[in-house]
């Protein structure tokens, strides 16, 4: 009897419906072995920017981490090159612009200038780590958030590549000023958008597994501030007591 090849996944409610089967659509060029290097990151990159429905469901859900590792420290590291030459150009214009600032020597602003650019330095050289320990973490919290909600239909690999192509929303840090904020939307559009087409689930719960965790640290975050404020309040309310 000859063989039958297996069914393809069902479409993921919500999702664009299309699906990596057998033979319906060809892997990412950034995953094709044997594409030259550059053709194939900016095909991704545009693939990912222009279809991203698309991209992810011809993304690899599992095997080598190295080549979505890659794609991510390239597009984030150029983010924060960027971001950090932006934040260093804003200083200067600062320095130039406030009122006040003259009274400062220029020892004091030489000094001043000078550690923030070690400190740029220091970001830009140190930024690959960060990328990739940032990329673990969020990957293991999302993916956590999909094992309570039961939509972990695939491994943690899925999650890993969805967060690792999702860097693609770093180039919106070449638009001054905007870009980080434009930039952090994107990335969860994204990450709910392949997280649905990864997992086949909902876009709901795919948005619900992204969205939470962002919710509950603002919230912790809102709880500490409150009690930080009261806190100092009360301090100060009992200081200006003892004073009268």
């Amino acid at each position: 009897m000859a063989d039958v090849p297996p069914p393809p996944y069902p479409p993921a409610p919500g999702s664009s419906g299309a699906e990596p089967g057998p033979g319906t659509l060809t892997p990412l060029p950034w995953e094709t072995p044997g594409e030259p290097f550059f053709d194939a990151f900016f095909e991704t990159l545009k693939l990912f920017i222009i279809r991203p429905a698309e991209a992810f469901a011809r993304m690899r859900r599992s095997g080598d981490l190295g080549r979505p590792i890659l794609y991510a420290i390239l597009l984030g590291w150029t983010g924060v090159i960027v971001s950090e030459l932006y934040n260093l150009a804003l200083r200067g214009m600062t320095w130039r612009l406030m009122p006040g600032m003259h009274q400062f020597g220029e020892m004091q602003r030489f000094q001043s200038t000078g550690l923030f650019v070690a400190l740029t330095i220091f970001m830009m050289v140190l930024a690959p780590v960060l990328v990739l320990i940032g990329l673990f973490i969020w990957s293991g919290i999302v993916h956590l958030m999909l094992l309570i909600l039961g939509g972990a239909n695939a491994g943690f690999d899925a999650t890993f590549r969805v967060m690792s192509y999702a860097a693609t929303a770093q180039i919106a840090q070449i638009v001054p000023l905007c870009g980080g904020l434009a930039g952090g939307i994107w990335a969860l559009v994204l990450e709910i958008i392949g997280i649905a087409e990864a997992h086949r689930i909902s876009q709901g719960k795919a948005a619900l597994a992204v969205l939470l965790p962002l919710v509950v640290c603002c919230a912790c975050l809102a709880g500490i501030f409150a009690l930080s404020g009261a806190a100092i309040l009360s301090a100060f309310s009992h200081a200006a007591g003892q004073m009268r």
